[in-house]
């Protein structure tokens, strides 16, 4: 049976079931949260055959690639793979901390070479490229509460949407700059440019290919084997003229703070159309490299429940 592309599959859980989540949250806080997410939690992992394999799959790959640096003692299996997604449950939670104020900045490690203290200087923005390992919810809501830049987040899906839509009804203070979009368009890179010369940053992922045009892609080795990118987020850095960003925030196991790795990967990216491909290379490899170092250290935060590593048709 061929696997659907991941933005074909339809999204499991729904708007309203997304309200009464954060509104358990918001009257009985964690441990009722955490009832309520444990057999919620269950029930996808026992249904979701799909996405029970590709977790199964890509923790072995994990593994199996790292070798003696393995974070695994022994391959993992199943009880693994249902940790892996209760791990997802408790991002969610975190998402929901974050934005209402309940993780500080003392609790977020700067591990990258870049500060926003570094952005808030600079007088033109820049596009921050992040990744579905972590949680970029964390940065993003320090950063808006800290610094006056805003933030312009792309994304694709509407479960994205919807729960920051609900993030919104539980608290109207939460302030999200989230622009759902399907195609990146003249339109929308017009837009970002502008805003951009007017000091603000835009985010997008660069782990996912194209919702649209599936077939847009450039191979990069991701834990010793080939893996589709989306060449959306680079051309549309290069048509935005602005210094590249890679970001990325995850929870540190050991003692629960967050590990923030903003890291600057040029000043310009410059696609010439002839020679694209080959000119993205570098910049490609060195996030490639940055992911799979991260995703080796973190691999529960690993929120890609797909084939990661399967084709996409042209």
């Amino acid at each position: 049976m061929v696997e659907k592309h991941w933005a074909k599959k339809k999204e499991r859980g729904s708007y309203w079931g997304i309200v009464i989540v954060l509104r358990a949250y918001q009257y009985g806080g964690h441990w009722l949260m955490r009832l309520i997410l444990a057999p919620v939690i269950t029930y996808f992992f026992l249904t979701g055959g799909d996405p029970r394999r590709a977790s199964l799959d890509f923790l072995r790959r994990v593994h199996s690639y790292a070798a003696e640096r393995s974070p695994f003692t022994a391959e993992p299996g199943w009880r693994q793979s249902w940790y892996h997604f209760w791990q997802f449950g408790l991002h969610a939670l975190a998402k929901i901390d974050a934005w209402v104020g309940k993780v500080s900045k003392n609790q977020v490690r700067n591990c990258g070479d870049t500060h926003f203290d570094d952005l808030e200087k600079q007088p033109q923005g820049g596009i921050l490229i992040g990744s579905h390992l972590g949680n970029l919810e964390v940065a993003r809501a320090l950063a808006s509460k800290k610094y006056t830049r805003r933030m312009n987040v792309l994304v694709f899906t509407q479960h994205a949407q919807s729960f920051n839509r609900a993030l919104k009804d539980v608290n109207p203070k939460v302030d999200i700059d989230l622009i759902q979009v399907t195609d990146i368009d003249m339109g929308l890179t017009i837009l970002l440019k502008e805003r951009i010369e007017q000091g603000e940053f835009v985010v997008i992922v660069g782990d996912r290919t194209s919702v649209t045009q599936p077939g847009q892609t450039i191979e990069q080795d991701f834990l010793g084997k080939p893996a589709s990118f989306a060449l959306g987020p680079w051309i549309l850095a290069s048509v935005l003229e602005c210094p590249v960003y890679f970001l990325f925030c995850l929870k540190n196991p050991n003692d629960g703070h967050y590990d923030l790795y903003l890291n600057h990967a040029c000043d310009q990216l410059k696609l010439p159309r002839k020679s694209r491909r080959e000119a993205l290379q570098p910049v490609l490899k060195a996030y490639s490299e940055t992911l799979e170092k991260l995703a080796m250290r973190y691999p529960y935060q690993w929120f890609n429940f797909f084939d990661f590593w399967k084709k996409d048709s042209q």
